[in-house]
């Protein structure tokens, strides 16, 4: 994978397209070189992240993406001009007990916290700014 490409695009905030975004993504991944593993685990995050978004953030404007795909990593970053919430500061769901005495919620930001190598959030003029990037394994040449 030597290819340097971006994804710039915008999202509904009330009735977000995941799934547009997500082929685009799958293009992009493609075209780059990028496994099909990381692929998924983008492709999770995104759906967790903006589903949240219009759910919960009370978003006016669109959502604006950014993907980078670089040599050794993919970045991202989620913008969007709903309250301001910061995910990273909720407390790790309890994933040891029974289902049934989980208390509902936080499942979704502690699982992109899993998946990638770094998440951050940041307030910036009025907008949540929520990144996340994930090294990109070297591949044996075939």
């Amino acid at each position: 994978m030597n290819v340097t490409d971006t994804l710039d695009t915008q999202l509904d905030a009330q009735a977000p397209d995941i799934g547009e975004l997500v082929n685009r993504l799958q293009a992009l991944f493609d075209a780059c070189g990028v496994p099909p593993a990381l692929f998924q685990s983008f492709a999770m995050a995104f759906d967790e992240v903006i589903s949240n978004i219009a759910a919960y953030g009370s978003a006016h404007d669109p959502i604006r993406i950014h993907v980078t795909v670089g040599a050794d990593e993919v970045r991202a970053e989620v913008i969007d001009d709903g309250v301001a919430f910061d995910p990273l500061q909720l407390p790790d769901p309890d994933v040891t007990s029974a289902l049934d005495d989980r208390a509902i919620g936080g499942l979704g930001v502690y699982l992109v916290r899993k998946m990638m190598d770094e998440v951050a959030y940041e307030r910036r003029e009025q907008l949540n700014c929520l990144s996340f990037r994930k090294r990109v394994a070297a591949q044996p040449d075939a």
